[in-house]
């Protein structure tokens, strides 16, 4: 019989709550996607929690869809989440190497990446990862691996993520009032690189934009370890909301529109006017859509903003051109019409749009952009077990009381 293994998965995004399961076969070193389900982001607001008791149902009905499609229960998941409140810089840390004979050990790791944490954190900040980027010994830089190495001076430059402790607080207090233990809490660029971008993408140099509902997150990589963590709190939603106002319709035919117009555009060609029944849009005032004026005299200007944003963050980080392999664009918000053009006009650079890995099960279900985040999650637990493919070192949030806490909501129907 092949052994096998359930990983399991929690995206917070913006816009919904997205639980994945997987099963992970380990001789064949491949994952089948048994169970994805999806709520929307009651409780939450651009990332964050804004009312703990609504945000507590939502992940319940996320959790129990998934745990229903797959005929078993999560006790335990990665977590993926991006918020404002997420910043970053690369850090320098130094030590002397401790044995005498100057061989570098695992004790000498470790108390390099420490020196990275010695800054002053903003209020009400921590750090979420911290992530070496670059070893130096003795002067000698771009070392991968220093361990068993001669010197007596060991440098590391990491890259620090850094997030709210509220707001971290209030994702493991809710997660743990529904019997969630959280392996890992993951910023969502890092799950979403790990099924969107490539290895190659890594090395020479890109930048993954991932679009979601109300944010949109910037992850830069440069020779295989990220340099830039940054989000933009302006997303998809910004655009059904112009839509909504521009041509004075309801956010939900706003909505159908945004969504469909690419594929209408893709599958015929129109005139300027276009009628609203292509949209499935019911509107007794109005019978057609003017396409110059949602796409360009709506839409265009809200991507070209967010593209002039990122655009911004990555001239102002000092790598845009140490990023040949340019941009990829993943997330729910990266199928608008016209925004792999408008990105690549604004940007300069290469882009490509992403999605999902090919991957056995549901396949049908998650190979789309918009759940690429959630996908990477469990490619994050082959890093755990890999012992990450860039050494990373984030919080542990493993707690046995969620065990119990599950057991509790379990048998309290029951009781008397």
């Amino acid at each position: 019989m092949q052994h096998s293994k359930i990983i399991s998965g929690i995206d917070i995004g913006s816009s919904k709550i997205t639980t994945i399961i997987g099963q992970y076969f380990e001789q064949e070193n491949r994952f089948n996607v048994i169970a994805v389900a999806s709520s929307p982001a009651v409780g939450f607001r651009k990332g964050q929690i804004i009312n703990l008791e609504q945000a507590a149902v939502t992940l319940t009905q996320s959790v129990e869809s998934a745990e229903r499609m797959a005929g078993l229960q999560i006790n335990n998941a990665y977590v993926a989440s991006a918020a404002a409140h997420i910043e970053s810089f690369n850090n320098k840390g130094v030590v002397a190497v401790n044995n005498q004979n100057g061989e570098i050990a695992v004790e000498d790791i470790h108390r390099v990446i420490e020196a990275t944490q010695t800054i002053s954190l903003p209020t009400g900040k921590e750090i979420l990862h911290i992530i070496p980027r670059d070893y130096t010994v003795d002067g000698q830089e771009g070392i991968i691996d220093p361990i068993g190495m001669t010197g007596s001076r060991l440098e590391l430059e990491a890259h620090l993520i850094l997030a709210s402790t509220p707001a971290i607080k209030n994702i493991k207090k809710c997660l743990m009032d529904i019997g969630i233990s959280i392996n890992d809490l993951i910023y969502s660029g890092l799950a979403a690189a790990k099924s969107a971008l490539t290895d190659t993408e890594k090395e020479l140099g890109g930048a993954l934009v991932d679009i979601g509902g109300s944010i949109t997150t910037l992850t830069l990589f440069y020779e295989s370890s990220p340099a830039l963590s940054a989000v933009i709190p302006i997303g998809a939603n910004n655009i059904t909301n112009d839509i909504a106002i521009g041509l004075r319709f309801s956010l939900e035919n706003a909505e159908k529109i945004k969504v469909q117009l690419g594929k209408v555009m893709e599958n015929k060609k129109f005139e300027d006017e276009i009628e609203l029944a292509h949209f499935g849009v019911i509107n007794e005032s109005q019978k057609k859509l003017s396409l110059q004026t949602t796409i360009n005299g709506i839409i265009k200007p809200r991507l070209e903003e967010i593209f002039s944003i990122i655009l911004g963050k990555i001239q102002n980080s000092g790598y845009y051109n140490l990023i040949p392999a340019g941009i990829v664009l993943t997330g729910g918000g990266a199928l608008t019409v016209n925004a792999k053009e408008i990105c690549s006009k604004i940007i300069g650079l290469p882009v490509r749009l992403s999605q999902p890995p090919s991957i056995g099960g549901m396949v049908d279900d998650v190979l789309s952009p918009a759940y690429t985040s959630a996908v990477g999650l469990l490619f994050y637990f082959l890093d755990d077990k890999r012992k990450f493919n860039f050494p990373t070192i984030g919080r542990s949030h493993h707690s046995f009381s969620n065990v119990f806490s599950k057991i509790k909501s379990l048998i309290k129907p029951l009781l008397p």
